[in-house]
C-alpha cells in the first residue's frame, strides 16, 4: 500500500476515534472545591424509668389508689396502672410507633376472666398520630402516658385465690420510614 493510502486510513481511524469520544475534548474548563458544611444525625431515645402508679377504678366505686401487694380483686374490679415514659425525639420528618408486648400473664396464664389491655396515649402536647404511627411536632422531649388495665369480668364463678402474674411489659420506640411517593 502506498503512505499516502496509509495515512488516509489512520486519519479516518483517528476521526472516528474523536467523533466516539464526543464530550470529552473541552475547549475551556474551571473547577472549583464547594464547602456544604456538616450535617449531623438526631435520636430516638425512650425513657420508662419513672415509677407508675395502681388505681381502683371499678364501674361505681370511688377511683382510688390499687396495692399490689395488698389488695385483691373480686369479680367486677377494674384496675389500672399508668406510667408516663419520656420520648426525646430529633430529626426532620421524624416518625416512630410505640407499642407494648410481653403483658400475657408472665410466667403464669391469666385466669380467663382477667383480661388485659394495653394502651399508648397519643394526647402528648407537640405530638401527632395517625394510626399506630407518632410523628413529633419538633426536636423535644415528649411525655406519653402509657395504660395497662386490668379487667376482672363480673360473671367470674372460678378464679379465687389465684396469683394473676402480669409478668414483665416490654415497650419499644422504633422509627418508622416516611411512606415513599
Amino acid at each position: 500500500m502506498k503512505k499516502v493510502t496509509k495515512a488516509t486510513i489512520a486519519a479516518a481511524a483517528a476521526g472516528v476515534l474523536l467523533v466516539g469520544g464526543a464530550g470529552t475534548v473541552a475547549l475551556w474548563s474551571d473547577s472549583m472545591d464547594v464547602d456544604p458544611g456538616a450535617v449531623s444525625t438526631g435520636h430516638l431515645t425512650l425513657d420508662a424509668s419513672a415509677a407508675g402508679t395502681w388505681t381502683d377504678e371499678t364501674e361505681g366505686a370511688a377511683i382510688t389508689t390499687f396495692r399490689p401487694g395488698t389488695d385483691h380483686l373480686v369479680p367486677g374490679d377494674t384496675i389500672v396502672y399508668t406510667q408516663n415514659v419520656i420520648i426525646g425525639a430529633d430529626g426532620k420528618n421524624l416518625k416512630g410507633e410505640l407499642t407494648a408486648t410481653g403483658l400475657t400473664g408472665g410466667t403464669a396464664v391469666l385466669p380467663a376472666d382477667v383480661s388485659v389491655d394495653v394502651a399508648v396515649a397519643d394526647s402528648a402536647v407537640g405530638l401527632s398520630q395517625d394510626g399506630e404511627i407518632i410523628t413529633f411536632g419538633e426536636a423535644d422531649t415528649y411525655t406519653v402516658p402509657v395504660t395497662v388495665t386490668v379487667a376482672f369480668a363480673p360473671s367470674a364463678v372460678g378464679s379465687m385465690d389465684e396469683l394473676v402474674d402480669l409478668g414483665s411489659m416490654t415497650l419499644t420506640l422504633n422509627q418508622v420510614a416516611p411512606v415513599q411517593p
